[in-house]
């Protein structure tokens, strides 16, 4: 059944992109068009006495192949504190990757990044290109990692996401990845709202291509993130077939009670900041927290513990692999210059074992308030076609809406007042919903909306905000 349904998912998510391609090619030739048709009003105006008002669907043309051309170079930029390493700086780690992209049979990695997080991931840039070519495959890992994990483990994790690119479905994924970041890219919406009696004309076009990139993207993402799970699960039956049950087991727990004590850590070096105070050698503190620091079950991501209790009971891999890569990976750190005072790992991580009740009561706050946020199907006759729009708590996005469908977005947040908006590139308006939650507390929130016929648009706003489970 599970076979049936995921191959029922990549059939859909590759008609959607093929969806995709055709209305680009649409809009496109409807842009072309009405660069013909301005040309066409301008140079036979004598003949046909046509207004040269008309001519302003070529600027409209115009400005939504400007927009395309411009979506289909963008590049995203990298955060700042990933840094190329090369096989000369690391050639532990570079020695491992080697190993497992030779084993499962890719071809060598095109870049590796290092950066002082608890990450890893394998990723392609979103060119054009990865569609019809083999991707460049580039790699990011932490020093959070790398300086608090042994390379059986280090191993394990590289395995693990090299192993997406073993499976057919990435073929999806890198599609799915590419066009995203393609609609994504149309920033000309919100400054076309500036040109004065000449913009609904102007954005027409590149208004309904907005409109259908959402529509179709929203489709693929939604069936994408049913797929990406099942990945996740192929991905470590790669890394199982190269490392075994139990490091893998070994290191996927270990990775997320690092990614834990380094947000605690990071959470110490900011008070610590404040007073212009910088900590001689974090990833050594950040080894001293592991020492004492073993996180809950519910402080660890929900996905993780499912991952490892998917492969069965946990085994006893308490023995001690080899640390080369780790050795490296201390020396790779830099510290910064200009601090007027260092405090000394040690005293930082002993001061942070009596800070670290308060983090975790900060912690278990914020997500100690469950909020369902929901819309009835087919609430009110209009409209025929179904919308989206994005959903905002305090003005960050937490989930996409719909008209027709209706929807229940479950979140996590903390106590205390909260603001709840809507927003679409236009056609929509939002009355901000304010509300105040209690700590443990489950509330559902009724979304509504109405049209205003005569302005042409729906103001959707959260109507009511009650408490469940009193």
């Amino acid at each position: 059944m599970m076979c049936f349904d995921v191959e029922k998912i990549k059939q859909n998510i590759n008609k959607s992109i093929i969806v995709y391609i055709l209305g680009c090619c649409c809009f496109v030739c409807v842009a072309l068009w009405s660069l013909w048709f301005g040309y066409y009003v301008i140079r036979y105006q004598d003949e046909h006495e046509w207004p040269l008002q008309l001519a302003v669907i070529s600027i409209a043309g115009g400005v939504l192949l400007w927009e395309m051309l411009r979506a289909f170079r963008f590049k995203n930029m990298l955060p700042t504190a990933y840094k190329v390493t090369t096989a000369q700086e690391f050639p532990v780690l570079f020695d491992a990757i080697a190993e497992v992209t030779e084993n499962l049979k890719l071809s060598p990695i095109h870049k590796v990044y290092i950066c002082p997080d608890a990450t890893a991931a394998v990723f392609i840039q979103p060119y054009l290109r990865n569609l019809f070519f083999e991707p460049k495959r580039e790699l990011v890992i932490g020093l959070g990692f790398l300086t608090q994990m042994d390379d059986e483990e280090i191993r394990a994790i590289l395995y693990h996401e090299f192993g997406h690119y073993v499976q057919q479905e990435m073929k999806s994924s890198i599609s799915v990845y590419v066009i995203g970041q393609f609609s994504r890219s149309f920033v000309a919406v919100k400054e076309a709202e500036k040109q004065g009696v000449w913009r609904m004309q102007i954005r027409l076009q590149l208004l309904l291509f907005t409109y259908f990139s959402m529509w179709t993207c929203n489709c693929i993402n939604k069936a994408y993130a049913r797929l990406a799970k099942q990945m996740e699960y192929d991905a470590d039956d790669v890394a199982v077939n190269y490392v075994g049950v139990a490091v893998l087991q070994k290191a996927l727990l270990h990775a997320a009670c690092v990614r834990y004590n380094y947000e605690v850590v990071r959470w110490g070096l900011q008070q610590l900041q404040a007073q212009n105070i910088q900590v001689d050698e974090p990833y050594i503190a950040l080894s001293l927290v592991g020492n004492y620091s073993r996180p809950m079950r519910r402080l660890l991501s929900e996905e993780v513990v499912r991952r490892v209790e998917r492969l069965g009971m946990l085994n006893d891999s308490s023995c001690i692999g080899t640390k080369s890569i780790q050795q490296q990976a201390f020396r790779m750190f830099k510290r910064k210059a200009g601090v007027a005072q260092l405090c000394p790992a040690r005293q930082f991580a002993e001061w942070l074992r009596e800070g670290f009740d308060i983090y975790t009561r900060q912690r278990l706050l914020e997500t100690s308030v469950l909020l369902e946020i929901h819309l009835d199907r087919k609430k009110h006759k209009m409209p025929y076609v179904d919308g989206f729009y994005k959903l905002l708590l305090d003005g960050k996005e937490i989930g996409a809406g719909n008209f027709i469908k209706g929807y229940t977005l479950k979140r996590k947040t903390s106590p205390g007042k909260h603001t709840l908006t809507t927003y679409a590139p236009s056609g929509l308006i939002s009355t901000p919903l304010e509300f105040e939650v209690e700590k443990d507390g489950t509330y559902r929130i009724e979304m509504d909306y109405k049209l205003y016929v005569k302005n042409g648009y729906y103001n959707v706003y959260g109507e009511k905000c009650v408490r469940l489970d009193r």
